[in-house]
């Protein structure tokens, strides 16, 4: 508060991003939510007011930018920021991808709602106006739908128009989880007015085993699955369906269309021990010939393979089109994938293929279509990372401060982790950077943001009690002192009798005597010469006053 009335911007950043630090993460508490819901709550509480509209008022230019980001939610700054980089001349195409392409996705809706209610139109219809061809398909299915929407609109386009796309349906029924695409077929009735199933039951080309498998894998509902299947009858099921005389198909597509794909490795395991064959390469035997459905087969075969080396596959394929990339296959296999799953699909793509995920998508695609691809697949703060050097290095400006503040605040639980991929990035510290390219109040503000680092580990071990945490009182002043008085030093030699000086030495009883005798001759003398000089002033006067009488 001091700070604020002062108008002390020096003091405000120490305060707000450096002191706080020191008192939270002994804690265990991330300076961003020690600040939201400690200092922002006790100052309006201790009477100060509120400290958002005193900083929007005390406060201005870029430094005023980056506290209201540290006090304001961090999905309603980013909305601002995306605002501002669709807005005007021209669009910030790094700025999109940075945000859109690394949401969470409970993020999503929260995003669109924040967007809604600041500029009143949706950020879909934002992104459609500014953004055009493959790259605007990518951040509308990555940043603007929830993964059952984006999934919906693959299936509808698969089955729109000239033909059927029955390639990208077999993609989504044998990657889509339980959940997933029970969500993805209400999100198809909502979108659409129909049912999914419905919807490719009635495509030409979807007939026969190939439209059984797809129609039950579409209605396959979480509770249908079992948590513990019996896998010794279904395995025996399984073999009465590839024994004899032609296969059963509705057997297999009934005992596979049930299970995740979890279960499905087990079940595989468990035929292999039992019969000693693998059952994927049986199966394959089986409904293999002129008469068998190369869909259905390439279904079948889709289920019976780990779900992350499939996703692989299907991205090679995707690269593998007759004229051009198969774009569709490209987007949906890669959009709202957990950080942790893009990694296994890649380490699965380089062992499969040979060839790194990243360096396929650069050799073949390109542009911002490229750039919005590679942030789909790398790590998250890898993309972030790229961001903070894209907005240092704007064509416009030497710096683009908002998208800056926004990929830097919010981010304390991953602060470190951004500081080392910026440095694998850039081959430069993230400090040294800012410094470098910033200046004044807002530099040191942003140093101050990039240098945290997040308490780890603190919580377990004030359960445990091997450590304990500061009182949360706040400190007591320190009592005032009394009043220094300055005096002149002492002599070179100090004062005598002082502490380690010399005293006088003592008198004998002769000398104190001797002492009085002449202290008393010269009270006399004083005494004489003072009775003297009033005798003469008598005279005098008297002698004066007889002149006058005459």
């Amino acid at each position: 508060s001091e700070a604020l009335n002062e108008g002390d911007v020096k003091k405000i950043t120490e305060n707000l991003l450096t002191k706080v630090a020191r008192v939270c993460n002994p804690r265990g508490i991330l300076r961003q939510d020690y600040i939201r819901n400690e200092i922002e709550a006790k100052y309006g509480e201790y009477g100060y007011g509120d400290l958002r509209s005193d900083v929007s008022e005390k406060t201005s230019g870029a430094l005023k930018q980056l506290l209201m980001a540290l006090l304001s939610d961090k999905l309603d700054f980013d909305a601002q920021v995306l605002e501002k980089a669709m807005k005007g001349f021209g669009t910030d195409e790094d700025c999109l991808i940075t945000i859109l392409c690394t949401l969470e996705e409970e993020e999503i809706v929260p995003l669109q709602t924040a967007y809604a209610d600041r500029y009143e139109r949706s950020l879909q219809q934002a992104v459609e106006s500014e953004t055009s061809g493959k790259f605007k398909r990518v951040l509308l299915l990555a940043g603007c739908d929830t993964v059952d929407e984006a999934y919906a609109q693959v299936c509808h386009s698969a089955i729109s128009g000239m033909g059927t796309d029955c390639k990208a349906l077999i993609r989504l029924m044998v990657t889509c989880t339980p959940d997933v695409m029970n969500r993805t077929r209400e999100a198809y009735a909502r979108l659409y007015g129909t049912d999914l199933v419905d919807a490719m039951s009635g495509e030409w080309a979807v007939g026969g085993d190939f439209k059984r498998m797809l129609c039950a894998l579409a209605k396959k509902h979480p509770d249908n699955v079992a948590a513990e299947p019996d896998y010794a009858a279904d395995v025996q099921t399984l073999r009465e369906a590839v024994e004899g005389l032609g296969t059963d198909e509705a057997a297999i597509i009934d005992v596979l269309s049930c299970k995740t794909s979890e279960q499905i490795q087990k079940l595989k395991e468990a035929y292999k021990v039992e019969h000693g064959e693998m059952l994927k390469e049986r199966v394959k035997a089986e409904t293999t010939g002129l008469f068998e459905s190369a869909n259905f087969r390439a279904t079948l075969m889709g289920l019976l393979t780990p779900r992350e080396e499939q996703i692989a596959f299907y991205l090679k394929e995707a690269f593998e089109g007759w004229f051009n990339n198969d774009d569709w296959g490209l987007i949906s296999m890669l959009v709202h994938r957990t950080e942790a799953e893009m990694s296994q699909i890649s380490k699965q793509y380089t062992i499969v293929h040979g060839a790194s995920l990243i360096a396929d998508l650069r050799k073949n695609c390109a542009g911002d279509y490229e750039k919005a691809l590679v942030a789909l697949v790398a790590p998250r703060a890898r993309t972030i990372a790229r961001g903070i050097r894209a907005a240092m290095s704007g064509w416009i400006t030497s710096t683009n401060k908002g998208a800056l503040i926004a990929l830097l605040t919010h981010r304390d639980a991953e602060m470190k982790t951004l500081r080392e991929q910026f440095e694998k990035e850039t081959e430069k510290s993230l400090v040294k950077v800012l410094k470098d390219e910033c200046s004044g109040e807002f530099e040191d503000a942003l140093v101050a943001l990039a240098s945290y680092t997040a308490p780890t580990g603190i919580q377990s071990r004030l359960a445990s009690g091997e450590e304990t945490a500061p009182d949360d009182k706040p400190p007591e002043p320190e009592p005032e002192g009394p009043e220094i008085v300055y005096v002149m030093p002492p002599p070179p030699g100090g004062y005598p009798g002082s502490f380690g000086q010399p005293g006088r030495p003592k008198r004998s009883k002769a000398e104190k005597k001797e002492r009085r005798a002449r202290r008393a001759a010269r009270r006399a003398r004083r005494e004489r010469g003072s009775d003297a000089s009033s005798s003469s002033s008598s005279s005098s006067d008297s002698s004066s006053s007889s002149s006058d009488e005459e």
